[in-house]
């Protein structure tokens, strides 16, 4: 239909026919389904707002009905209450006061005149409530007040409620008058009454939160409350000033016999006019009117809220209507641009083309299997003749790789000596093929705990390799969240035994040793125990082993407990070396490392291994080596000089090279200083060698050329202070070009200078001088004291 249209116009992609042609027919079907929905948006809103207005207006009628049936029937029980005085009443009065209160329906006073007999007449009693709720006997201006509202017209002979008046306060107010008769001699018994005032301050939040209507979807307050007494026509809740102007809502000016005092409606009523909506119901017992009006303003903006929804709604579901057929349509299309592009490939004699997978069984995905067949049948006596030797290089290659990522997985420590703070340590790894099963970890849990890990996966190659790089994952995941060897081992144990559908386990080793104490904490899942030399003598640790991890779940891992002593040895090692056969078929065995070990009994850890490796070599001679080798040889070393200082700070300060700079340096050097709770005397020493030396390379050091910038590093030990002054100035060495001054001689025979880096001098411990890369690099070793 568009070609007729638009002759020239022609869509450039199935996806954007689609959108046109969906787009014309949602036009078309959202433009009556929105007149309809409007008419039944319309009727059911109205509909609705009645309903919850009518339901409303039920449950508050309820509500004041049950308050006021509460006061009549108190009332009735302090009439039959023989009530002679004053204390009296204020006993009969107390449970109905109290109830009162608790109700909240805000009783003002209790006034009752007795009956009188004959001539003589009998005194009014009294109660009111004061503004805390406290009961006090009536004033008799007040008392006097609250009886005569009950016999303003006439002697009445029932009970009945006034309708409510203003006071000065501007509450309003209404009493329950209830007669006082004697059946004996009416003719001698004067009648007395009972006055009951109440406050009605409790009646606008009442009808106010329980009237209001508000819209579910956008929580709009709908709706005007009222309250009217309809025979004095005096609104006891007024609607606001915009609605007063309705017709029924003006008491003046309403003829109608709903606003009729004697009228009696049951159930709420609803009136409908050009002004809005009107929904109400009378209280016979108080010829009160009250409910809800819906001004005809707001009947429009709440309707014309939930046509605006609709369109909304309408525009969102176009919305996603388009959104889901270009998806759709991509998904269709992308497959026949990508067939159309390797097809292009094809052509061009490219047969190792990848066409697209297409899952569908639709008209593209068998002409994709077509032509693939045609690509595979092209190509298959070439591909039988190259997969052999690409099939064996690429595994050679992922093997050689596989290795060189196994390897870089533990790590790396040279044969040779490793002088850590506090141990040296050294270890070997070596697969039997390219990749391999043995691993083995050290690292440390925190600063001073340092924990040490040997395995052996019970197989070769790559299951092997897999497992053992899936164990040294999980090792150095799980070992910084717990804090014992036994918690190590269940906890990767667990993990191996989660799908482990071929049952392959690894024996483990896994000790922690406290670098401050020297006690070693160590657990085995199924691994041999290691050995320690001590004093020439070489023994196995006390070792209770678990079950291998990866074959029981529910595994227990003894843990045990040794103290190293130092200079002692720890020898951690796989059965790759004790079950290595030469040609005879003979056994490395246990036995031989051990003589191994004692072969040098005062060696270093890296001397150890390869004192190890040359026996087991001698051994085996040209055997091939049947498994994975792996050792890891660690000396304690608590008193080692490089573990004095383990603990230091550093800061490093930039500064401008010019004196001015200094003001702001020495200041910053001692709020440094003062954090690491240094002593008065080691901070002034610290900020005049500070001083001093920067001086001297700006004087010196650059003289006449314009200074650039001095760095100056500060180091804070246990009981040293490092301060390196690095700067790009010409080559100065302070400690072999500036003279020592002659303190013999008198101040004004003595050459000036020299008397600042002779102050450095004493005050330091040490100070050593490089020239490197350009730059000048002075340092100073200061003995410092700490606040204790």
């Amino acid at each position: 239909m568009h070609e007729r249209l638009f002759p020239n116009f022609r869509f450039k992609s199935i996806t954007h026919r689609l959108i046109f042609a969906c787009a014309i027919a949602a036009i078309v079907i959202y433009s009556v389904s929105f007149w309809h929905m409007r008419q039944l948006t319309q009727q059911g809103v109205l509909s609705w707002m009645i309903e919850v207005a009518e339901s409303r207006i039920e449950t508050v009628a309820a509500e004041i009905t049950i308050i006021l049936q509460s006061i009549e029937q108190n009332a009735e029980m302090v009439v039959q209450a023989d009530v002679k005085n004053q204390n009296t009443l204020n006993q009969s009065i107390k449970p109905f006061l109290k109830t009162s209160i608790a109700q909240k329906s805000a009783i003002q006073a209790v006034a009752i005149k007795p009956l009188s007999i004959g001539n003589r007449e009998t005194t009014p009693l009294g109660v009111q409530l004061d503004d805390r709720k406290v009961d006090r006997a009536m004033s008799d201006r007040d008392l006097t007040s609250l009886l005569a509202r009950c016999q303003n017209n006439s002697t009445p002979t029932k009970p009945f409620w006034t309708q409510p008046n203003l006071k000065s306060s501007k509450s309003l107010v209404m009493s329950y008058c209830r007669p006082l008769w004697s059946g004996n001699s009416p003719e001698s018994v004067k009648p007395g009454m009972l006055a009951i005032a109440l406050n009605l301050d409790w009646l606008p939040p009442l009808v106010t939160s329980k009237l209001e209507v508000t819209d579910k979807f956008h929580h709009l307050k709908m709706g005007q409350p009222f309250v009217i007494a309809l025979p004095t026509k005096q609104w006891l809740v007024s609607p606001s000033k915009s609605t007063q102007s309705l017709s029924w809502f003006s008491p003046q000016n309403a003829t109608k016999d709903i606003w009729d005092a004697s009228s009696n409606l049951s159930t709420p009523q609803t009136l409908v006019d050009s002004q809005g909506i009107s929904v109400f119901t009378t209280l016979p017992s108080t010829s009160w009117a009250f409910g809800i009006a819906f001004p005809d303003a707001e009947l429009r903006l709440f309707q014309d809220k939930y046509i605006r929804l609709m369109i909304i709604s309408m525009l969102k579901d176009m919305v996603l209507m388009c959104v889901a057929i270009v998806i759709v349509s991509q998904r269709t299309i992308r497959p026949l641009r990508a067939l159309i592009a390797s097809t292009e490939d094809i052509a061009q004699g490219n047969l190792d083309t990848i066409l697209p997978v297409i899952a569908q069984r639709d008209e593209v995905g068998r002409l994709t299997q077509a032509f693939r067949h045609m690509r595979d049948s092209l190509k298959i006596h070439i591909q039988e003749l190259k997969e052999t030797t690409a099939a064996k290089q690429a595994m050679e290659s992922e093997l050689l790789i596989a290795g060189q990522i196994q390897r870089s997985m533990v790590p790396r420590v040279e044969v040779s000596d490793d002088y850590n703070r506090r141990y040296q340590l050294s270890a070997l790894l070596q697969p039997a093929r390219q990749v391999g099963g043995d691993l083995y970890d050290f690292f440390l849990l925190e600063c001073d705990r340092l924990c040490l890990i040997v395995g052996d996966v019970a197989d070769k190659g790559v299951p092997a390799a897999l497992l053992m790089a899936r164990t040294v994952t999980l090792i150095r995941r799980i070992a910084h969240q717990t804090s014992t060897p036994t918690q190590i081992l269940t906890a990767v144990n667990r993990e191996l035994c989660t799908d482990n559908e071929e049952c392959l386990f690894v024996t483990l080793f896994c000790s922690v040793l406290d670098l401050n104490t020297g006690k070693l904490d160590y657990a085995s899942g199924g691994h041999d125990a290691p050995l320690l030399l001590r004093d020439r003598t070489v023994q196995f640790l006390d070792l209770e082993t678990g079950s291998p991890l990866g074959l029981e779940e529910e595994a227990i891992f003894p843990e045990h407990e040794c103290w190293l002593k130092s200079n002692d040895l720890l020898l951690l090692y796989t059965d790759g070396i004790t079950e290595a056969m030469n040609r005879q078929g003979d056994l490395f065995t246990e036995a031989r490392l051990i003589e191994a070990i004692a072969y040098y009994p005062l060696s270093t850890p890296a001397r150890t291994i390869r004192t190890i490796q040359h026996f087991h070599q001698q051994f085996i001679a040209n055997a091939p080596q049947s498994d994975d080798i792996t050792l890891l040889a660690l000396q304690y070393q608590p008193s080692s000089p490089f573990a004095q200082e383990v603990k230091f700070v550093e800061w490093k300060i930039t500064i401008d090279g010019e004196l001015t700079e200094l003001e702001r340096v020495k200041p910053y050097l001692g709020e440094i200083l003062q954090e690491e709770y240094l002593t008065v005397e080691s901070i002034e020493d610290a900020q005049l060698i500070v001083e001093e030396v920067l001086v001297n390379i700006i004087q010196h050091g650059y003289e006449n050329q314009e200074c650039d910038r001095i760095d100056l590093q500060v180091k804070i030990g246990s009981a040293t202070l490092k301060m390196i002054f690095e700067d790009r100035g010409k080559p100065f060495n302070p400690l072999t070009e500036i003279d020592m001054p002659d303190l013999s001689m008198d101040d004004d025979r003595r050459s000036f200078g020299g008397l600042g880096f002779y102050l450095v001098r004493e005050l330091a411990d040490r100070i050593d001088y490089i020239y490197d890369d350009g730059k000048n690099i002075l340092t100073v070793f200061q003995s410092i004291n700490k606040v204790t």
